[in-house]
């Protein structure tokens, strides 16, 4: 049904999905929504993935952004994690090093999703995010580029989140 070109039934699948999809099919549904090229199919769409919350949802996302079949589709995996409810605090030295990874998009959509965690963070976390930040500013041009002035972003709010850490906030 949601792969179909009709919006009506599209909707009627989003509507099934809602009720009885469980978190294994968030492979197919991924596929279905990059399949739509009609703005209100992959609208629908979108906001079933990112209505995800079912209890496992959070490994589901981070088992397609593993996933080979989706490495060229990580900053919008990333851009449709960003707009769920789901706390990724856990994750924050993955989407760290996926952030410079990722170009200029990509890096704006990690940059988004890490602000908007909550924590708290380990301290395992923090270190090997700025570990994995200061690698990437040693080996990059100094050319003022926009993907650089996004890095330089993620390393402020990292550093406000250690001193969060320090003053007992966020620390676990």
């Amino acid at each position: 049904m949601l792969q179909s070109t009709d919006l009506e039934t599209v909707l009627s699948g989003v509507e099934l999905m809602e009720e009885k999809g469980k978190t294994s099919q968030l492979p197919d549904l991924f596929k279905c929504y990059l399949l739509h090229k009609e703005l209100p199919h992959k609208k629908a769409l979108y906001e079933l993935l990112a209505s995800i919350s079912a209890k496992g949802a959070r490994e589901a996302w981070m088992d397609l952004l593993s996933n080979q079949e989706f490495k060229d589709l990580k900053a919008q995996i990333v851009n449709v994690l960003w707009n769920t409810r789901l706390d990724f605090s856990g994750e924050l030295a993955f989407f760290v090093a996926l952030a410079v990874q990722l170009d200029y998009l990509g890096t704006l959509e990690c940059l988004t999703l890490i602000e908007q965690m909550e924590g708290p963070f380990q301290e395992q976390q923090l270190l090997e995010s700025e570990l994995v930040l200061k690698e990437y500013v040693k080996n990059q041009p100094v050319d003022g580029d926009q993907k650089q002035q996004l890095i330089v972003s993620l390393v402020q709010h990292l550093e406000q989140l250690k001193m969060q850490e320090d003053d007992g906030l966020f620390f676990e």
